[in-house]
């Protein structure tokens, strides 16, 4: 991926909202690839504020042309 790409959300699986999110939060994401074919990928995300998950999701996502 470069700066001429985009990331295409296609679908989000198993979401799961743990704890509300307030303005002014740190939200830190970690992304773990689950599957990999051709520009079509499945990754697992968490989100977390203060080391605590306030939301998990699996993500289908393409990368595209700007």
């Amino acid at each position: 991926m470069d700066d001429s790409s985009t990331v295409l959300f296609m679908s989000i699986e198993s979401c799961k909202f743990r704890k509300p999110v307030l303005p002014g939060d740190s939200i830190n994401i970690y992304v773990e690839f689950l599957q990999v074919r051709g520009k079509i990928a499945k990754v697992d995300c968490k989100a977390f504020v203060d080391n605590k998950l306030v939301c998990e999701s699996v993500v289908t996502a393409m990368i595209g042309n700007k």
